[in-house]
């Protein structure tokens, strides 16, 4: 992640931070640590979010924390303080935050990871369950909770997750440049509101599984034919091997988002966005907490200022919270989550968004059927979606030839993220939350809200145009 220190530089590091005042800091967040942003008193993680790691007794959290290999993130705090961060702002000074670190790294059978020196927490193995239930009981410790559990989605990674899908069999539309769309487009008026906005002088941010190698269209092609004058960044998280695509989600997705328009394949949608593509793991599902953040932040520190996320967790993660909090309240960036795709018939209920979809700050998107706008069993619905969009699309597939399907509330949040690029890229007066209320605006339903689908049915010109 960036903005980490290294075990081998955290002794130096602290020693520089004990000797500095708040003003000389790097980073230097408002501290108040009394009140939050609306000036109402802050509540405690508890208060904020019921049934999470928090909640758990030292034995029940030391079974999640062997499943992970001992890795735990822990939250710093002001001793007697509520919490360590609360929307976007750090609400421990810096010599606090100093204490707090080498307090948790003086207890026997703790090592060291990373530091962050962004947000105040720092990860750490723990040996055993006595060193995990000794550091939860400091008092500037606001959290513990491990970085990847078993069983957190794990056994359903592969349902709309990895894989390249099959050949696209549905109908073909054509673009100016021959590229290829859906009539499912038609229906949510996406070719007028290609007539108005193109995405340009908009960054998308992509976090998922990367980018296919041999997929031309990342690569060579990316700014060529009607899709001249735009970027691509490949990147990732330190733990993943590469920038490539292993699996074939982010590639799918990238297809529907911003596809170059050069008469090869698909059409994207923002099809003159540029396109950060950060790898953070090999999977939708089986996706480390730590590496979510991580990502997050390259995404958000790079630019980005529609930020697509269609990986899924059933639990709440504090450190991803906090990270998605911290840029939505001290940057102009959308984020949008997919409301969760699983089995039909596996256990999990449908009628629940899943992290970080579930989130205030996150707009959470799910897909429906073409032309008939029910939800099918697997795909996720509930009060929290904001949006939907027409599932199962055309997009691009391992080789640059290959037109392929993608499906699931993933394919419908690649959708509904490119068309609010093409809104800002036509209007960039407006702020995040006029174009979050433009696509709400949208909806089938508005001004009413159904208890599943949100505002309904995106209308893609009625976005871009605002009426």
């Amino acid at each position: 992640m960036h903005n980490r220190f290294t075990p081998a530089v955290l002794a130096a590091a602290l020693g520089a931070l004990a000797a500095c005042s708040d003003a000389d800091q790097p980073v230097a967040p408002d501290v108040q640590p009394v009140l939050g942003r609306s000036g109402q008193p802050v509540p405690t993680r508890q208060e904020q979010r019921a049934g999470t790691f928090i909640e758990l007794s030292d034995a029940q959290l030391w079974t999640a924390v062997q499943e992970g290999g001992g890795r735990v993130m822990v939250g710093l705090k002001a001793p007697g303080g509520a919490r360590g961060v609360w929307q976007g702002k750090v609400l421990v000074d810096r010599g606090t935050w100093t204490q707090g670190s080498a307090a948790v790294l003086a207890q026997p059978g703790v090592q060291l990871i990373e530091a962050d020196d962004l947000l105040p927490r720092v990860q750490v193995r723990v040996s055993d369950a006595g060193a995990l239930s000794t550091i939860r009981k400091l008092p500037m410790v606001d959290y513990v909770e491990p970085v990847l559990v078993a069983g957190d989605l794990h056994a359903f990674a592969g349902t709309g997750g990895c894989g390249y899908g099959g050949a696209w069999t549905g109908d073909r539309q054509y673009t100016a440049t021959s590229d290829i769309y859906s009539q499912k487009f038609t229906g949510m008026n996406i070719p007028s509101a290609w007539t108005l906005s193109a995405g340009a002088g908009m960054t998308i941010g992509l976090i998922d599984t990367g980018l296919s190698s041999g997929q031309r269209q990342f690569t060579s092609t990316f700014a060529t034919g009607s899709s001249t004058g735009r970027t691509i960044r490949f990147m990732k998280v330190a733990s993943q091997p590469s920038v490539y695509d292993d699996c074939g989600h982010g590639t799918r997705m990238a297809g529907i988002i911003a596809a170059p328009w050069d008469g090869r394949s698909v059409g994207g949608i923002a099809y003159k966005a540029n396109l950060i593509s950060v790898r953070q793991a090999s999977g939708v599902a089986a996706v480390s907490s730590a590496d979510a953040a991580e990502s997050v932040r390259i995404a958000a520190s790079n630019g980005s200022r529609v930020i697509v996320m269609a990986w899924e967790s059933l639990n709440w993660w504090w450190q991803v919270s906090d990270e998605i909090e911290y840029w939505h309240y001290n940057r102009p960036i959308l984020f949008l989550g997919a409301a969760g795709t699983s089995g039909c018939g596996d256990g999990i209920l449908d009628s629940n968004v899943v992290f970080p979809a579930d989130m205030p700050e996150v707009m959470a998107v799910t897909g429906i059927t073409y032309p008939g706008g029910g939800v099918p069993c697997g795909i996720h619905r509930g009060e929290d979606v904001e949006i939907t969009a027409y599932l199962d699309v055309p997009s691009t597939g391992q080789y640059t030839a290959d037109v392929v399907t993608m499906g699931g509330s993933s394919n419908a949040t690649a959708v509904v993220g490119s068309i609010a690029a093409l809104v800002w890229s036509r209007t960039p007066t407006l702020t995040r939350d006029q174009v979050r209320a433009r696509i709400q605006q949208s909806g089938a339903f508005y001004p009413s809200r159904h208890s599943e689908q949100g505002y309904g049915l995106i209308n893609a010109l009625k976005a871009v145009r605002g009426y």
